[in-house]
């Protein structure tokens, strides 16, 4: 590995490094011969699955959408929660991790990236951790955390809390059926690999193998493999376009249990003030990754297909940014008719039917925005049959 990554001896940081490949050993080992000569009891195995979603929910809801991108507000008791279940998979403290995270946004694939992927797989993945100098670290970047109590505590605590939640817990629950082993083992160490490997999947597949549907500014990259791995973090390229959102899947079909969570949380009264990029916004910013791949394949070709699809495929964008257009000024139109109702008191048949004109007209843009972005389909699938056959 260390020839792998071309890391000196000296460089490397022995702390970090031998945790994750003896946590490894006895994870994977331990777990075998657990199952070889004991087996694995179901009930453990509840235990583990049930922290492996804890704890999955307090990197990517907690130490990652609500510290580190501030996309939605919680209250003390799920800040609480993300605290303690996000150490027990010894990724580093909220503060340790946030100020990593907040400097792999700002300098993506340049030598100020914590985990820069244009360093090759193996570095983003897991190299970065082992030359990691802790003592270079800036906690500039997240004073506004260290304002908070509970992220302020968990980073003075954090082994002691690292290890009672990542062993102390699992090994103690699983006591009240007699596996302590186990609880050690698969509930502890099995599931903390789980866990990181499913981070460092994030900051290396994420960056190497997916769709850039977005944008193609850095190399982040969306992969619905990773989504599925990661509760709903491999929608990474739409990540790194919009941040501020609390969303990763941005679409209703996209599998991110962690906005389902995010979203539960708000409805019983636990988060509020979710961040969310428009509509408009996305789609517009679709459209333009959409017309610059096919204008790229089309140009390779030939200038003059080029010069022949170019208008086609303009005149299909205008057409749907004109209708996104209209229903954003509708749908303002129709929020401003809602908060000035109390206008409308001696007046109601009036409100009444100003508030149906613009319901009406926002479902026939709406209706018109769906056949725009068929229409929009069609052109671009014409253009690649084109660009094949050409």
């Amino acid at each position: 590995m260390r020839r792998l990554l071309n890391i000196p001896w000296c460089k490397i940081n022995w702390t970090i490094t031998l945790f994750i490949v003896i946590n490894t050993i006895v994870g994977i080992v331990g777990t075998i011969a657990l199952y070889h000569y004991s087996g694995l009891m179901w009930q453990t195995l509840v235990l583990t699955f049930i922290l492996m979603v804890l704890s999955g929910l307090s990197i990517t809801c907690g130490y990652h959408r609500l510290f580190s991108h501030l996309t939605y507000k919680a209250k003390f008791p799920v800040k609480l929660l993300f605290a303690l279940f996000g150490a027990s998979n010894f990724e580093g403290s909220i503060l340790e991790w946030c100020t990593d995270h907040r400097n792999h946004h700002r300098y993506t694939d340049t030598d100020k990236d914590p985990y820069n992927a244009k360093r090759g797989f193996w570095y983003s993945h897991i190299g970065w951790l082992f030359v990691l100098d802790q003592s270079k670290r800036d906690f500039s970047n997240v004073e506004d955390l260290q304002a908070d109590p509970v992220v302020r505590i968990q980073h003075r605590f954090y082994v002691i809390l690292a290890f009672i939640m990542s062993y102390g817990l699992p090994m103690a629950v699983a006591a009240l059926w007699g596996d302590v082993w186990g609880g050690l083992i698969v509930a502890g160490a099995l599931r903390i690999v789980i866990a990181q490997q499913g981070t460092f999947c994030i900051n290396s597949v994420c960056h190497i193998w997916g769709k850039q549907t977005f944008s193609d500014r850095d190399t982040a990259r969306d992969n619905w493999f990773t989504a599925l791995y990661t509760v709903g973090e491999g929608f990474h390229n739409f990540h790194h376009k919009f941040p501020i959102d609390y969303r990763n899947g941005v679409r209703f079909f996209h599998f991110d249990p962690s906005k389902w969570f995010i979203r539960s949380l708000e409805y019983i009264g636990l988060a509020s003030d979710l961040r969310r990029v428009s509509k408009q916004r996305i789609i517009q910013c679709r459209l333009e990754m959409d017309e610059k791949r096919i204008t790229r394949r089309a140009d390779k070709k030939s200038s003059s297909l080029l010069s022949t699809l170019a208008p086609q495929i303009q005149h299909a964008r205008e057409t749907v940014l004109e209708t996104l257009n209209k229903q954003a000024s509708l749908e303002k139109a129709y929020a401003e008719l809602k908060q000035c109702r109390q206008d409308f008191i001696d007046k109601t048949p009036e409100y009444r039917k100003r508030i149906q004109d613009v319901r009406m007209r926002l479902k026939v843009t709406r209706l018109e925005l769906k056949g725009s972005l068929v229409m929009w389909a069609k052109t671009l699938a014409r253009s690649r049959r084109a660009v094949a056959q050409d």
